[in-house]
């Protein structure tokens, strides 16, 4: 039996737990802003694995409570965070007052991945600044418009591969992500690295193998991530990673090797390795080259080519279900590309598949309903001296430094006060009369401000050659492995499904056809 003296000790220290819980978790309600009733902080859900942490964020957003709410507080464990909801709101923080949250709160550990903890995502102004600055003329028009012969090249790898499959007029069920991840795999390689991956012909080549591992969703994948973005400050402690060391070795060889490459023979093909080489001719120049800078040239690498293939594989294989449930757009879609490619002699030109008006809706539309990354964050960080941001008109509330904002995407995206059926697969809402009745702010698949997702163009670019030749000649319908509706990945660091999605395709070289007319 405890004694006297140990049960008193012990009555005691649960008193003063439950009086900094009280505490703790009556922050928002001492401050007068709406907030969710804490059981686990509010990361309930993702120690018990019921759901993502961040498609919980979309919970938030949309329960009914919080219908007439500007933020809501929530807290991730005992930390206090906020959950924009107010489309005016959620310009301010990303926008007009950028200066204030520049930064995200998301870190890993320097010290055992620094390809993660310097590539533009994760890296901290003033260095974000300037990276920025750097790479971003590999994602002018003109640069896209050098690349596109490159990407038809792909593009045309991705039909005979499909032709291979099946005779004319049969039909075959196959996987569908593995198929457009090896097919992005293959795109980022080439306009990325200048390297010839042939992951469509073989899935188990090195560039497939590794990207794939690092999508693979598990729970020390999912904890990683989780600590990552809320807890940064224990980044190096917990030794938190983006990149796997497997992934950094394999992209330090061949980043190294092309570089090499490229200096040798002073080629060009308008393309990351060459912004990466221009990068480290001014740095020796100035006798400023190091380990650690090409670390950081490698890191923007690493970034392009996780980011680059697998959001845009994501988005053809969400368009490609949707368009598998509806053969009526389907239809008109496959029309539109069809009349393109016999107009040009069986060539789509770059000007040509950027102005297909209904490619561009179905395209819009599936990112509407399924933002690959379903959250933005960012960290209120004011100068020295500037007055912090407060909450005014909608509550009278002062943002402490170093809080974490969040906005849910998703949320957004589906909210029926913005989108009328919001989980109707509908292209017409983006056609040109629609697109100018939609209000401000909801609607963001990669972002907005200053820290918008720079590669959106590019991955905009890359599937939709993927989908132009799937269409020519081929279809998709459902099978009976297609699930009925999305279940997202409890583990995943991004939209994803739970398990494969199967469609079954059809070979009926409509364009071969209506090319003899």
């Amino acid at each position: 039996m405890l004694s006297i003296n140990t049960a008193c000790l012990l009555a005691a220290l649960l008193g003063l737990v439950y009086v900094w819980c009280r505490y703790s978790f009556g922050y928002w309600k001492r401050n007068n802003i709406p907030y969710m009733s804490p059981l686990i902080g509010n990361t309930e859900v993702f120690i018990k694995r019921t759901n993502s942490f961040f498609l919980y964020l979309a919970d938030v957003y949309k329960d009914a409570k919080m219908s007439t709410a500007a933020a809501v507080g929530i807290y991730i464990l005992n930390k206090p965070a906020l959950v924009l909801r107010e489309p005016e709101l959620i310009k301010t923080v990303l926008v007009k007052e950028f200066a204030k949250f520049k930064n995200r709160s998301a870190a890993c550990d320097p010290h055992n991945d620094p390809l993660g903890s310097n590539n533009l995502f994760f890296v901290n102004n003033p260095l974000w600044k300037d990276l920025r600055t750097k790479i971003t003329p590999i994602f002018t028009s003109g640069k896209f418009k050098q690349m596109y012969p490159l990407m038809t090249e792909i593009g045309t790898d991705l039909e005979a591969h499909l032709n291979s499959f099946a005779k004319t007029n049969d039909a075959f069920v196959t996987e569908v992500k593995e198929i457009c991840a090896s097919f992005t795999t293959d795109m980022i390689a080439s306009i990325a690295f200048g390297v010839k991956a042939n992951s469509l012909s073989n899935p188990n080549g090195e560039f497939r193998t590794q990207g794939r591992k690092l999508f693979t969703a598990t729970f020390r994948r999912a904890i990683d991530f989780f600590v990552g973005f809320f807890f940064s400050k224990w980044a190096s402690t917990l030794r938190i990673t983006l990149f796997t060391p497997e992934f950094s070795t394999f992209l330090r060889g061949t980043i190294n090797h092309v570089m090499a490459s490229r200096e040798e023979s002073k080629a060009t093909r308008n393309d990351l390795i060459d912004v990466l080489v221009s990068l480290k001719g001014e740095a020796v120049a100035k006798g400023e080259y190091n380990a650690h800078l090409q670390d950081v040239l490698t890191a923007q690498a690493a970034v392009f080519f996780s980011a680059g293939f697998e959001s845009s594989s994501s988005l053809m294989t969400f368009t490609l279900y949707e368009l598998s449930k509806r053969p009526d757009l389907q239809e008109r879609l496959r029309n539109e590309i069809c009349e393109a490619f016999v107009a040009e002699q069986g060539t789509m030109s770059y000007e040509t598949i950027n102005n297909l008006p209904y490619l561009g809706m179905v395209v819009d539309e599936a990112l509407r309903l399924y933002p690959l990354i379903p959250f933005l964050d960012r960290e209120h960080r004011p100068k020295e001296g500037e007055k912090p941001f407060d909450l005014k008109p909608y509550y009278d509330y002062t943002l402490p430094v170093g809080m974490t904002l969040l906005v849910s995407v998703l949320g957004v995206h589906r909210d029926p006060k913005f989108w009328p059926n919001p989980y109707t697969f509908d292209p017409e809402r983006f056609n040109a009369e629609n697109k100018k009745t939609h209000k401000p702010m909801t609607y963001f698949p990669f972002g907005s401000g200053p820290r918008n997702c720079i590669g959106s163009r590019i991955g905009l670019l890359q599937a939709k050659v993927g989908l132009v030749h799937i269409f020519k000649n081929h279809y998709v319908t459902t099978c009976d492995k297609t699930p009925s509706e999305i279940i997202f990945d409890t583990l995943g660091v991004a939209l994803n499904y739970k398990s494969g999605m199967y469609l079954n395709f059809v070979n009926d070289k409509r364009y071969e056809r209506n090319a003899k007319q």
